[in-house]
């Protein structure tokens, strides 16, 4: 009874209360995209690494996967070293390079552009159309969107430029065979795939790569495998899904800090408007608690009503303020995403059902705490001043 009437007195007030309700909304709100924000991306990242079955990468020796234009020589000679390693089910090279786009002997743009070998397209997936055979590219949707281009289409490719004039040497028109959704690949980058031969030579690189992705077996670990290659072959640095993410977690340090300062901002935030409310509550109910003080209610059950009222605050902010979490979530997705070197395939805020749970209890709990103190001193004040000061 004494719970229902404390949570009855939240509501005499509306207005104030509404405002309470919309702030706590707002901090819940935040504290949720926070949350979602401290490891969405490592998730998504993961889950973007292993989309296709690679999950290793052997890079040049100190050096991640297109960190540098490193490369490794004897590709055929180190693809067939990996493959004898136990425990590798597959072996995917991978030369990057930078083409440029031409028409009528004028460049129009460059565009990146990735080597690889039939079967194993691992960077991209195909929209519509066909893999890239000999003389054809696959391309990326902004780069089909920017000028209508689509199957059957020729697009013309140069790998160098005249260092006086600018202009291209060596031109040469592939078909597009397909159109792909480039998986690593930044919003709206142009991009391009062909077979690894073609890259080579294009670029005047024969028999080398820049990376090697590699498949492991089911029954073996990412981890292990990533030990046993290294052990085999020192000359190169061999990174694990893990070994990846950490990295990822690193050069992402920032956002990670930024989620704990908003996060913690959230909870004081609420805190302080549950304490208020509920002190200005107590306040002017403070005759009405003397009373039932003196009639021999218990102060345990009277500051449970009270505690009573900051939860019921909290609970009612979080339902409010979920919505308005994820509908803020996605504008901020896009706008993170925008920014340079960002995989547009990868999100800043992913669901994790536990984690968003726990947020929410923690704020529920932070509002039931933050009317402990207010009950607290109104239920420790002597029955004797309490009367008399209320007589007055």
């Amino acid at each position: 009874m004494i719970v229902g009437i404390s949570i009855r007195s939240l509501f005499r007030r509306r207005t104030r209360t509404v405002l309470a309700l919309a702030g706590i909304a707002i901090s819940a709100a935040l504290l949720l995209d926070m949350t979602m924000m401290a490891s969405g991306l490592t998730r998504s990242f993961e889950e973007l690494i292993g989309a296709r079955g690679y999950q290793l990468r052997v890079a040049p020796r100190g050096t991640l996967p297109f960190d540098s234009e490193a490369g490794i020589p004897d590709a055929q000679a180190m693809t067939r070293r990996i493959a004898a390693v136990p425990g590798v089910r597959s072996v995917a090279p991978v030369l990057g390079a930078q083409l440029y786009r031409v028409e009528e002997e004028m460049v129009i743009e460059p565009i990146f552009t990735t080597g690889l070998i039939g079967g194993a397209q691992f960077l991209y997936r195909l929209v519509r159309g066909e893999d890239a055979g000999e003389g054809e590219v696959v391309i990326s949707e902004p780069l089909a969107e920017a000028y209508g281009l689509d199957r059957g289409d020729q697009i013309t490719l140069a790998a160098e430029l005249d260092p006086s004039l600018g202009r291209p040497r060596e031109m040469r028109s592939y078909l597009v065979s397909g159109v792909g959704d480039f998986l690593y690949d930044a919003a709206g980058q142009r991009s391009i795939a062909m077979p690894l031969t073609e890259v080579q030579a294009l670029t005047r690189r024969p028999d080398q790569v820049s990376l090697f992705a590699v498949a492991a077996v089911p029954e073996v670990s990412d981890d292990s495998l990533a030990l046993e290659i290294q052990r085999a072959i020192p000359e190169v640095s061999v990174y694990s899904t893990r070994e990846m993410l950490a990295e990822m977690d690193r050069r992402l340090l920032y956002f990670r800090q930024l989620a704990t300062i908003l996060g913690s901002v959230a909870l004081v935030v609420t805190a302080l408007l549950v304490s208020t409310i509920i002190t200005i509550g107590v306040r002017e109910r403070f005759g009405e608690i003397a009373t039932l003080r003196a009639i021999g209610l218990r102060r345990g059950r009277l500051l449970l009503g009270i505690m009573a009222e900051g939860l019921v605050l909290a609970v009612i902010g979080c339902l409010l303020g979920l919505p308005l979490g994820l509908w803020v979530a996605q504008r901020l997705d896009r706008i993170l995403l925008a920014f340079p070197g960002i995989p547009a395939n990868v999100s800043f805020f992913v669901w994790d059902a536990e984690r968003v749970a726990l947020a929410l209890l923690l704020v529920a709990g932070v509002g039931a705490l933050a009317g402990l103190l207010p009950g607290w001193n109104a239920v420790r004040t002597p029955l004797g001043r309490a009367l008399r000061e209320e007589a007055e």
